[in-house]
């Protein structure tokens, strides 16, 4: 009985870990897609994380409302899609462990490592917060 057990606990550790080296090994790729559709500067993964950042704008625009800014952008920031691929990769570079374990669609993975990027490059301070409403925009 004890074996039956510890076999199944070993097979559901490996089946774990195999799934989290496959995700991540998808990640890699689409990493290394997304890298040279930035230098590009166009593509279906620079389309995607343009809509991210769209919606995280939107979610800024929210902050009139009294919810708290996701991040905070001088309003004369500009960002295009090279900017914010770079911005998702580098955070995706800096943290690709805690991303690798995953299971989303890898756009999905770097449209979460944009906005943690965001969060990281323009962050809200407290007072930024209160007398800010036109973050990210």
């Amino acid at each position: 009985m004890k074996r039956t057990i510890r076999a199944a606990l070993l097979v559901a550790v490996l089946a774990a870990s195999s799934a989290s080296a496959a995700q991540s090994g998808a990640l890699d790729k689409a990493a290394s897609i997304l890298e040279r559709q930035a230098r590009a500067g166009r593509g279906e993964f620079i389309t995607y994380l343009v809509g991210a950042a769209a919606a995280y704008r939107w979610a800024n625009s929210n902050s009139d409302a009294g919810t708290p800014p996701l991040y905070c952008a001088a309003s004369e920031t500009k960002l295009d899609g090279k900017a914010w691929a770079r911005i998702a990769l580098d955070e995706y570079r800096r943290n690709r462990s805690e991303y690798a374990g995953l299971q989303e669609y890898p756009l999905s993975v770097f449209a979460l490592a944009l906005l943690h990027g965001l969060q990281s490059k323009y962050p809200c301070s407290s007072a930024a917060e209160a007398g800010s409403s036109s973050a990210g925009r």
